[in-house]
């Protein structure tokens, strides 16, 4: 039997793509450890732990004082304490499931690291100073001491091995998943898809970006004027949902510039039950982002059998293949082809829509949750052969 103690710290308290993550793995990875006989303790804020209660019934939980509920407070808390407490709580193996950004140091039991990115140390400026150094130096100094390192994709286990001098290999890929049952094809008049237009003011079909409003990783600027030069602005609206991560008055003042007042809406952050009806009712889905870790909006819209518009950088080629519409994130008029591309392709579209749900059902959160186990087992067998 065994007990894992998962950290909820750095998830963005239940949204953003982190969150969905933990939302996926949580539920399927505990059913597996109780199965076998085990139990889960949950570290984290109240903010935190509230953001996940409905897959926590039952099991334990450390939640950390107020103090430590600030972001550089938070970071700091992990790194020096969030192993100790995982063993107060009688824990054999600490996961970390967002320990890009929730790393830490000197556990007393084993830890399990699961990267989604190295950001930055591959887009300049993508945060304030203290953030790009936080993550630049103490990321990657406590990453090298996690007794088994997980990266969501080929391109982010590379970026990690580099990062820390290890060799080809050493880190292990355990891909993110897909709902199959959330995420799948859906007719017009299906209701999930006539409950999520409800959220545009405009009636035309739209192009979905789904993900936080951020600057400039997130690259919505080109995005946006991409959209003003493609003939797509004369049928479609352009649809931005997420939470703003400060990118929003820019993107606002962008929209102002162009003229695109009634062309482009940012619906703001949306619950999670609307998702999937957004993603199945878009004429295609956008993920132009300087250098992604994965990309879990264009493994959801290939399941739902929609096109992608994705950079040709980072994992995106990795999650969506010769499928996609690939383009240059740095170059409007690529991003504009590739709108077209996506839009005005019937042969790519009919592709998409018979291809797409089976490419995307090679991976699911059942086998996430799998690999996950396997990696904190192989965690505690480490630490008790060293």
């Amino acid at each position: 039997m065994m007990k894992i103690a998962i950290a909820t710290g750095g998830t963005d308290r239940g949204r953003s793509g982190l969150s969905a993550y933990v939302h996926a793995v949580l539920p399927r990875l505990r059913r597996r450890i109780e199965q076998a006989g085990g139990a889960t303790v949950a570290l984290g804020g109240r903010e935190d732990l509230d953001a996940y209660a409905a897959h926590l019934d039952g099991a334990a939980r450390v939640v950390t004082r107020e103090l430590w509920r600030p972001a550089p407070l938070n970071a700091l808390w992990h790194l020096g304490a969030a192993g100790r407490a995982a063993a107060r709580a009688g824990a054999d193996v600490l996961l970390l499931p967002a320990a890009n950004r929730r790393a830490t140091l000197r556990s007393p039991i084993p830890t399990v690291a699961v990267v989604h990115d190295l950001a930055p140390l591959r887009v300049k400026r993508r945060y304030d100073a203290l953030r790009m150094a936080y993550g630049q130096h103490l990321v990657t100094g406590a990453l090298a001491t996690a007794d088994v390192l997980v990266a969501v994709s080929d391109v982010t286990r590379a970026d990690v091995e580099q990062a820390l001098g290890r060799p080809p290999g050493s880190v292990r890929v355990i891909p993110n998943g897909v709902d199959h049952e959330r995420f799948a094809p859906a007719a017009a008049d299906d209701p999930r898809v006539r409950e999520a237009r409800r959220r545009l003011r405009s009636e035309r079909p739209y192009v979905l970006y789904l993900g936080r409003l951020e600057h400039p990783g997130k690259n919505l600027l080109r995005l946006v004027q991409a959209f003003a030069e493609s003939a797509a602005r004369g049928t479609h609206t352009l649809a931005l949902a997420g939470a703003d991560w400060g990118a929003e008055p820019l993107i606002r003042a962008e929209i102002a510039r162009l003229g695109l007042d009634r062309e482009v809406e940012l619906l703001g952050y949306l619950p999670d039950a609307v998702v999937p009806g957004l993603v199945a009712g878009a004429d295609a889905v956008a993920m132009v982002g300087l250098y992604e870790g994965f990309g879990l909006p264009a493994l959801e819209a290939l399941a739902a059998g929609r096109p992608v518009v994705a950079s040709r950088t980072g994992a995106l080629p990795e999650v969506v293949g010769d499928l996609g519409a690939l383009c240059d994130p740095h170059d409007t008029r690529s991003i504009a082809e590739a709108l077209a591309r996506a839009l005005g392709d019937e042969a790519h579209r009919d592709r998409v829509r018979r291809e797409g749900p089976a490419r995307a059902a090679a991976r699911s959160w059942e086998k996430t949750a799998d690999a996950l186990l396997d990696a904190c087992r192989d965690a505690v067998a480490r630490r008790r052969g060293a």
